[in-house]
């Protein structure tokens, strides 16, 4: 049932259509797609979106240390997807190749997000999206 929130997530992003998961198991999904929205500021678009949604805005760097530990210890050992570095350093890195980039991490109940968005700065085209998604059983 949580998978459905992400679904929702991309119809928000208006990035549903075509999109395509990278990576599933039982508690992670890992979904790409392009946004079709017009954006002026990745980040605000970003927590617009996850607000809109009903997702609350994480900023605590543990909290998001723990995220991205909890990303890795699913992925650790398989060649899927792997981002090593974390959020941070994928934005360093596509800001470096000619890109703009921006995240923001969210959480709703037991499910945890991280929505990231990247295009070409002079083109401004195509707007990729991936979400990156884990959901913890309830205590």
């Amino acid at each position: 049932m949580w998978k459905s929130e992400v679904g929702k997530l991309m119809m928000r992003l208006k990035a549903f259509r075509g999109c395509r998961p990278l990576f599933e198991c039982d508690d992670m999904l890992i979904v790409k797609g392009v946004c079709r929205d017009q954006v002026d500021n990745i980040k605000s678009y970003l927590e617009e979106k996850l607000k809109e949604e009903n997702f609350e805005i994480v900023e605590d760097e543990e909290e998001i240390k723990e995220f991205v530990e909890s990303i890795h210890e699913r992925l650790r050992g398989g060649e899927e997807y792997l981002d090593p570095f974390g959020f941070e350093k994928m934005k360093e890195a596509f800001k470096i190749t000619g890109f703009e980039c921006d995240y923001c991490i969210g959480k709703k109940k037991n499910l945890m997000v991280g929505v990231s968005m990247y295009y070409d700065r002079i083109r401004k085209e195509p707007k990729f999206v991936e979400v990156v998604a884990i959901y913890k059983e309830p205590r």
